[in-house]
């Protein structure tokens, strides 16, 4: 096989050995570690890309190579994740995973990363369209949760906010969660998926590959209803995202939008008495506190990336 093919896998599994071990010894070293790893990359990266020729387009052209690829990366994530997540309750396999895509995109298929998405040009704006969807997608849905649960239980479901909490995980949230998932599902595999499917198809596609990546959180111990509610859950997200990054063709965004929705729920103190309240109520109306919000998130959003959001 050839070395170039290797390459990826062999930098991804010891990356994730030192994490492994920093994780083992230290209980929040890998969080820092995992952000500080990123600059090696970032430097290589950077300067590679200026001397290598390397491909405008993706290269891949056969339907079944590029399921392969899809599939073994989404394969080779799940083998590092399980563990990390089972033995240490935390995903410290993001790092890792990016030096994982980007090497596959750079070295095994031999292109350049900004058709994956991987931009850097127009910083405001895609921040800024960023915010948008964060705003659009998560403030209406915890807004209106918050106000339904107050109406229906005269509680509120949120205590206060801890903006230190927000601060600090907005780092490793933003920079290895945000750039690792994002760069997986919408950058690779969407990004791939598009030129051999529909957009929706693809879209749908990697969104389903998204959710089934959550099933972890609860197989120790195993609880398939919450497991089910948590895949539906993501993968309602993965289609949103990947519904807005077929229409930008931008990471940056959504790696933003990703990095924000972790950390404010981080930040977010609930009160477990409104929670309680809410289990007490009938059926129909605990669906209505968490379905009306995001239906009406998921509505305002699809019209503003529909008629707003444009390539950048």
């Amino acid at each position: 096989m050839d070395s170039t093919v290797l390459k990826p896998a062999m930098v991804y599994f010891a990356l994730t050995f030192v994490l492994f071990v920093s994780a083992y010894l230290f209980d929040d070293l890998p969080v820092f570690l995992s952000i500080l790893l990123l600059l090696p990359l970032i430097l290589w990266c950077k300067n590679y890309l200026k001397k290598a020729k390397l491909s405008k387009e993706p290269t891949v052209e056969s339907r079944e190579t590029m399921l392969f690829w899809v599939l073994m990366l989404f394969a080779l994530a799940l083998v590092v994740r399980v563990p990390f997540v089972m033995l240490f309750g935390a995903p410290y396999e993001k790092t890792p995973l990016v030096y994982l895509v980007i090497l596959t995109i750079v070295l095994v298929e031999k292109t350049d990363i900004k058709p994956f998405g991987f931009k850097t040009g127009n910083i405001i704006k895609s921040a800024l369209y960023g915010l948008l969807l964060f705003s659009l997608l998560d403030l209406i849905a915890l807004a209106g949760i918050h106000v339904l649960t107050s109406v229906f239980t005269n509680q509120r479901m949120f205590h206060s906010f801890n903006v230190v909490a927000f601060l600090i995980s907005m780092p490793f949230m933003t920079l290895c969660v945000g750039i690792s998932e994002e760069g997986l599902f919408r950058g690779y595999m969407q990004t791939h998926m598009q030129r051999h499917f529909s957009v929706a198809t693809a879209v749908l596609l990697q969104a389903f590959l998204f959710g089934v990546w959550h099933f972890v959180w609860h197989i120790s111990p195993l609880n398939l209803v919450d497991m089910t509610l948590r895949i539906a859950s993501t993968f309602f997200v993965g289609v949103m995202f990947g519904y807005f990054y077929s229409k930008s063709r931008n990471l940056v965004p959504l790696i933003l939008a990703h990095g924000l929705w972790n950390s404010i729920l981080d930040g977010l103190t609930a009160n477990p008495e409104a929670a309680n309240a809410v289990m007490m109520l009938p059926l129909l109306s605990q669906a209505a506190i968490i379905v009306v919000p995001y239906a009406l998130s998921t509505a305002a959003t699809f019209f503003v990336v529909k008629k707003s959001i444009r390539e950048i």
